[in-house]
């Protein structure tokens, strides 16, 4: 068996192009290496210049199918979004009808209703953390409108009304629920002003 020295990549190239290609292989000198011809190591030049544009053409490739994956997928999620915004808003109602709205906080407790009342009153009422009445809002079956304050004990504190003839009327009360405080502008009469005692009796009024 002949000790034949390490060939190089190239002269490995040239030697495997000359089989395929059908021609002799370059004689091996004695000096242990191989004298191609010009016109193979022109060859074996050329193909390798040819494979390295292959390469970096494939790698451009690549890189444009994936910025258009991209977009594409991008262009998809949109396209999905307005189908299902428009499918949303074809399915929302203009309004809504009930007779009683609830709103409830994080722990399921009552904080806010609105509402008819069996009499035909109109009702709004804001509860504390607590689930006491703190403000209520509310409109007689008459048409007369009221606002009540309650203290953090859900006691009545203050109230303003309109009576059933539009005549306005305000009236404060203390902690035991006596009327303390009072103030009303009857139609063609002198407003009135009146204070009253702890135990809710009369203690001074003009006129």
């Amino acid at each position: 068996m002949l000790n034949l020295p390490l060939l190089d990549l190239k002269s490995f190239i040239l030697v495997l192009m000359t089989d395929i290609l059908g021609n002799s292989y370059p004689m091996y000198s004695q000096n242990g290496g191989f004298k191609p011809e010009t016109s193979m190591e022109q060859s074996t030049d050329d193909l390798i210049g040819r494979v390295a544009r292959l390469e970096l053409e494939q790698a451009r490739l690549q890189r444009s199918n994936k910025r258009l994956r991209l977009m594409l997928g991008a262009l998809m999620l949109f396209c999905g979004a307005l189908t299902t915004m428009a499918e949303t808003n074809s399915t929302v109602p203009d309004t809504l009808e009930a007779h009683q709205f609830l709103l409830r906080d994080n722990d399921g407790k009552v904080r806010g209703a609105i509402g008819i009342l069996p009499d035909g009153a109109v009702g709004l009422n804001f509860n504390d953390s607590k689930g006491r009445s703190r403000l209520t809002v509310d409109l007689a079956s008459s048409g007369s409108p009221g606002l009540d304050l309650f203290d953090q004990d859900g006691k009545l504190r203050a109230t303003l009304a309109l009576g059933p003839s539009g005549d306005p009327g305000l009236g404060l009360y203390g902690p035991n629920g006596h009327l303390r405080t009072s103030l009303d502008v009857p139609e063609n009469r002198t407003p009135g002003l009146a204070f009253y005692r702890q135990n809710g009796k009369p203690a001074w009024g003009v006129p």
